[in-house]
């Protein structure tokens, strides 16, 4: 916002950006002030201009990290890994070091001190997001930054990936032990999460006016990567969400907390004698199976979320001995 005011027969012109300091000039007529002003809140400002360069590049990176997470990430559904991976930049030097005294080596060893403590992937989750803030600060807030230091640096590999699958007989452990459970079963959310690959988020946030059941399916507003989606659902799918009570006190399918569920699911491993298995495996789980049942790559997208179909590698993982039964079958029908 600017503010011009006629001062000694001159024209001061004072604007104000959030997040930046204000910058200030004094000219001749009105007309040079307001089209100066117009310049430097539309980023087109002369970067030989020192009074502006001197203030931009006076600016933090944490300065610039809170403004992204103002302006930007609070508007998505997930802004809260957003707001964690700023708490860790805070504790660095990098936070109230200015942005043009950041280069590749200052952000090398932000992540050499962090692989210290964290898995590579988190550094990688890291450095993605305080890119990005300098990407938005260069090309929509019209602050002058040479390079881009945490694009630059080089990622640490990652290695995270899992192959862990449900065996039927840890399944069978899994609803005995829920059986004794009384009213804190739960087993009908771990299948319906499996039978339609769900993340814990979107399931939990699930209710029941998204559900179609002529269609035989169910519309997902709020996802992750913040595309909605409407996913086709298998016919024990459907026959879970019949067996549900409709509670008037709630709009939800299901009535439970994230953390309950989180607790209840370590609580039901641990009962079960299943070792290593998280709750994301559930979707893993649930996209191989759609995979060993047949469905293409389209399909099984349609109902994970992938926009990138090379992403599902890292989520599916076929049984051989299920292709081996499949190509049997397959032999059989040929004779």
């Amino acid at each position: 916002m600017a503010t011009v005011r006629k001062r000694n027969g001159k024209f001061q012109v004072q604007v104000r950006l959030k997040g930046l300091p204000s910058f200030t000039r004094t000219f001749e007529t009105k007309i040079e002030a307001i089209k100066w002003a117009l310049d430097i809140e539309s980023g087109k400002s002369d970067s030989n201009d020192p009074s502006v360069v001197k203030r931009r590049n006076d600016i933090t990176f944490g300065e610039i990290l809170e403004r992204y997470y103002n302006d930007i990430a609070l508007q998505r559904v997930w802004h809260r890994r957003e707001r964690s991976i700023i708490r860790n930049y805070k504790k660095s030097p990098l936070y109230n070091s200015k942005i043009e005294d950041i280069d590749e080596s200052a952000v090398a060893q932000y992540r050499d001190n962090r692989l210290k403590t964290v898995r590579p992937s988190t550094i990688v989750r890291e450095l993605a997001a305080a890119s990005h803030c300098i990407t938005i600060a260069q090309s929509d807030w019209g602050i002058k930054i040479p390079t881009n230091p945490f694009k630059l640096v080089r990622k640490p590999k990652v290695r995270n990936g899992r192959e862990r699958r449900i065996t039927d007989d840890e399944w069978r452990r899994l609803v005995k032990a829920d059986s004794e459970r009384g009213t804190r079963s739960f087993i009908h959310i771990v299948e319906f999460a499996i039978e339609t690959a769900m993340r814990k988020g979107e399931l939990l946030r699930t209710r029941w006016i998204d559900l179609n059941l002529q269609q035989s399916t169910l519309h997902i507003e709020m996802t992750k990567n913040g595309y909605a989606r409407t996913i086709p659902l298998t016919p024990r799918a459907l026959s879970i969400l019949e067996s549900i009570k409709i509670r008037k006190d709630t709009p939800c399918i299901f009535n439970i907390k994230y953390g309950t569920l989180s607790s209840w699911w370590t609580e039901l491993l641990q009962c079960a004698g299943v070792r290593n298995c998280r709750w994301h495996d559930l979707r893993h789980e649930g996209i191989s199976r759609h995979f060993e049942h047949g469905l293409s790559i389209p399909e099984v997208a349609l109902i994970s979320g992938h926009r990138d179909y090379s992403m599902l590698k890292r989520y599916t993982h076929i049984r051989p001995e299920n292709v081996a039964a499949k190509l049997a079958r397959l032999s059989t029908q040929s004779q």
